[in-house]
């Protein structure tokens, strides 16, 4: 404590000396600032210049509507997470399966899978390096293509998930995973295109997503019960046999409306059916429509698939 406060002096002092130099002894507000920002032209590196790979850090979303003029009631908006934040092994199901999601390809997982068989001791009758499957007497461990960079790890028998199995993988993999996920996050934040994409023109949009409708449905369940839970975006139900969601959703720009702007805006939260398709060989399509009244306008619904879209990524 002693050495605490030992600074308060020299705190006081800076303190009195900056109240003297701004107008009327008080701090100037710069809350209006904010406003008033302007874009600069973007750095340009000398040609030649060796120098490691530069990409966006903290990448700003594009905007969903007009800017306020100065003179508007303005509040700037909170930030939304650009990604799902993911632990590196969490457990998916859909009906009465269950399986792994490592957040890591497949070719990054199957070693340490195999690994696991070896330490287990298990007795492997088949292994199949290009399927990445293990068989055993007990039941069959395979590896497959997961949503984006990630992977599918089952452990079944006769088609039923072996829980004590996957329990086994969790630990172990999760032990393990964190160095490998943290080595191999450099190439893959630039590598490729994303697993999901925006398609469509007004009245059709929708998301294209590069998995199957099983897995999209089953880790849309998982990211809408873990986010969907606040007043402006909520599940309210889900059908795995139809494949759909109901949610009900507040714009972000009705979210945003100021003080003003909210007493002549409709902040009741619409009510939207979510639809889980199958597109293409591999592909999936999520649809979004309209479940009542009020019901989202055309920014409305690609604000939600924004979001959508963000969280699958």
């Amino acid at each position: 404590m002693k050495a605490a406060t030992n600074w308060m002096p020299l705190v006081a002092a800076i303190a009195l000396a900056m109240a003297g130099c701004s107008s009327g002894g008080y701090y100037d507000d710069r809350s209006e600032a904010y406003t008033q920002a302007k874009s600069a032209e973007p750095l340009m590196l000398p040609a030649g210049s060796e120098l490691y790979e530069a990409r966006e850090a903290m990448p700003v979303p594009k905007a969903n509507r007009p800017y306020r003029n100065i003179d508007d009631e303005f509040t700037a908006p909170r930030p939304q997470p650009t990604v799902a934040v993911r632990d590196y092994v969490e457990r998916r199901s859909m009906d009465d399966a269950r399986w792994l999601a490592v957040n890591d390809p497949p070719e990054v997982v199957w070693p340490h899978v195999v690994e696991f068989g070896e330490r287990q001791r298990l007795t492997v009758t088949e292994r199949d390096d290009q399927a990445r499957r293990l068989t055993t007497p007990d039941g069959m461990i395979a590896v497959r293509d997961g949503l984006g960079d990630t992977s599918q790890v089952r452990c079944e028998r006769n088609n039923r998930a072996l829980d004590g199995c996957l329990d086994a993988l969790a630990n172990y993999l999760g032990a393990r995973g964190q160095s490998a996920m943290a080595s191999n996050l450099a190439s893959r934040e630039g590598a490729g295109a994303s697993p999901v994409r925006l398609v469509g023109d007004e009245g059709a949009r929708a998301l294209l997503i590069e998995a199957d409708p099983d897995q999209v449905w089953a880790e849309l369940s998982h990211l809408l019960e873990r986010d969907f839970d606040q007043p402006e975006q909520q599940l309210v139900s889900q059908d795995a046999a139809a494949g759909d969601f109901q949610v009900a959703y507040l714009p972000l720009a009705e979210r945003h409306a100021g003080i003003i702007g909210g007493l002549f805006s409709d902040q009741t939260p619409r009510p939207a059916r979510l639809k889980v398709v199958p597109a293409a060989e591999g592909q999936t399509r999520l649809t979004v429509a309209a479940a009542g009244e009020p019901a989202l306008d055309d920014d409305g619904v690609r604000d939600l698939l924004g979001r959508l879209a963000s969280l699958l990524r």
